[in-house]
């Protein structure tokens, strides 16, 4: 906000009464830095929201990014591999270059990397997480139909995991879903919700499955892994 103000020429004080406060109170964003986060993909979901002037909106905007550049995600999954026939190696291989071929298009560069056998890792690097996460479920169906077709056999080490220094940065998606609960609750207020109807609500989060409301899920392992986990 400061150095859109001192680009415009105009007291900062002046842009929050103008607009700046509306990101919070109109846009329904927790804070002006989340509504700046998704300006930065979708500048309209932003500011059809609230009343500002194209010049305004413009060196905010070029402001937003340049100061608020993202670094793109580094999204993996661990897995293991194993296959105990003849071609046990070639099925490995083919597993993963079959997936490789498959899910590396418009764009999109997913890599895949033995850590110490059979333990392998994937990787996508993508400033969108929702779809590089799907990119990960789509190679690792792919690998684990591939090795039960020859004979092998998938186990799924890890869910998807954001890795490096921006890893605690807020997701876009995200960020919309946040901002839409917070509407549907205001508007449950507004029409007069019960105490007793929040009891059930809060008794109800206990039996939320995690791996169900997660974009990417675990991929079914075999019986026998199940049967070790149980274990």
């Amino acid at each position: 906000m400061k150095q859109t103000a001192i680009k415009l020429g105009t007291p900062v004080e002046q842009l929050y009464d103008a607009w700046g406060w509306d990101l919070y109170e109109k846009a329904g964003f927790d804070h002006a830095l989340d509504a700046f986060r998704v300006a930065m993909t979708d500048p309209e979901i932003v500011f059809t929201k609230v009343k500002i002037s194209p010049e305004h909106k413009a060196v905010l905007l070029d402001t937003i990014n340049k100061k608020m550049a993202s670094n793109p995600l580094k999204i993996r999954v661990d897995f293991a591999l194993t296959c105990t026939t003849y071609e046990g190696v070639d099925v490995i291989k083919e597993a993963l270059l079959v997936a490789k071929h498959q899910v590396n298009t418009d764009g999109w560069k997913v890599d895949f990397k033995m850590i110490a056998a059979p333990n392998y890792k994937i990787e996508v690097v993508t400033h969108r997480k929702a779809e590089g996460e799907q990119k990960l479920k789509q190679a690792l169906e792919i690998i684990k139909t591939v090795m039960k077709e020859k004979g092998g056999h998938f186990k799924q080490k890890s869910l998807p995991t954001i890795i490096g220094a921006n890893k605690d940065e807020p997701d876009t998606q995200d960020l919309l879903e946040n901002m839409k609960n917070r509407r549907e609750e205001q508007d449950g207020d507004v029409s007069g919700g019960s105490s007793e109807d929040e009891e059930d609500n809060d008794e109800g989060m206990g039996d939320i499955d995690i791996d169900k409301d997660l974009n990417v899920h675990a991929v079914e392992e075999d019986d026998d892994d199940l049967e070790e986990k149980k274990e």
